[in-house]
């Protein structure tokens, strides 16, 4: 592990936060790993328990690390969370929101499900098709049929084997599934939104990345055009 250089720049443990921060995207703190002890850290450092107390509250923060009672403090995998929340607030802030959300949504998940088709393996391949059986299953329940299309997309993006895809759509996840709730619109066209779900399995099963591209927009399409229909006020007919 490098010596750590304290630079007198910024507060004293924004510093010392730097520092670890720049260690673990290194990888010199591996994700899951434990950092060194308090005291460890302030051999190292030649900063006090409370500047070291204080760095390791700022990467809590930034979600980077997370403390764990009788064990220490444990380097967090990469996650989302703080976007998460600024992502709930801006769905209860507009109402339109889900109308931007398709349109990200034909930006990454087309590109996606290519990916998915080059790098699936057979875990996530059962994962789909675990998935779709549930579609198959309750396509008059919105809960049940939603979650599984929040699964399938979601087992598509482990497919597609990076990591950076996963930080990206977590965050997306409840507006994901608000967005689905609102297009639901029945057995009718649960079964074909399913159909459509089926191929885009195909061309990823079958490793074929332009045609699951293709399924996949053809897919999110249809999605927008159905989101646009039940936001759309029905006219009112005019009274004789």
């Amino acid at each position: 592990m490098k010596p750590a250089i304290i630079k007198a720049r910024e507060p004293l443990h924004r510093e010392v936060a730097r520092i670890l921060s720049e260690r673990i995207i290194s990888g010199d703190c591996p994700e899951r790993s434990l950092l060194p002890t308090e005291r460890e850290l302030c051999k190292d450092m030649g900063v006090s328990r409370t500047v070291i107390r204080e760095a390791i509250k700022f990467l809590e923060s930034r979600g980077l690390v997370r403390i764990e009672r009788g064990r220490g403090t444990v380097v967090q995998e990469p996650h989302a969370g703080p976007l998460t929340e600024t992502f709930k607030l801006l769905l209860r802030r507009r109402g339109d929101v889900l109308k931007d959300l398709v349109e990200v949504r034909k930006i990454l998940e087309v590109g996606i499900a290519g990916l998915a088709a080059e790098r699936r393996d057979e875990n996530h391949l059962r994962g789909m098709e675990q998935a779709l059986e549930t579609m198959r299953q309750k396509p008059s329940a919105p809960e049940g049929y939603v979650d599984a299309d929040v699964a399938f997309h979601a087992e598509i993006a482990r497919a597609s084997q990076n990591p950076v895809v996963l930080v990206l759509l977590e965050p997306l996840a409840d507006l994901l599934r608000e967005s689905r709730l609102i297009t639901f619109s029945g057995p009718r066209v649960v079964k074909l939104r399913t159909r459509q779900h089926e191929q885009v399995y195909k061309r990823i099963r079958a490793g074929d990345a332009a045609g699951a591209r293709e399924a996949m927009s053809r897919h999110l399409t249809d999605t927008e055009r159905d989101l646009l229909r039940r936001q759309t006020p029905a006219p009112r007919r005019r009274r004789p």
